[in-house]
């Protein structure tokens, strides 16, 4: 279980980095937009999922 949420975090902590490099190559130099900062903030969203997961099942693997 532990392996699962290592690679869950690790996939999770990617996915923004990934989406705030693409739209600097999309955007070519230009300035950002509140659109841009708005979709990079919400990518991060799955990175809280996975950390409220895993505070949750903590104790699972305990017994």
């Amino acid at each position: 279980m532990k392996r699962l949420f290592w690679l869950l975090q690790i996939l999770s902590i990617a996915f923004p980095v990934i989406i705030f490099f693409a739209y600097v190559v999309m955007a070519e130099g230009d300035q950002f937009t509140s659109e841009h900062y708005m979709m990079t903030g919400l990518s991060a969203v799955p990175f809280v999922i996975v950390q409220l997961l895993k505070f949750l099942m903590s104790g699972v693997d305990a017994e």
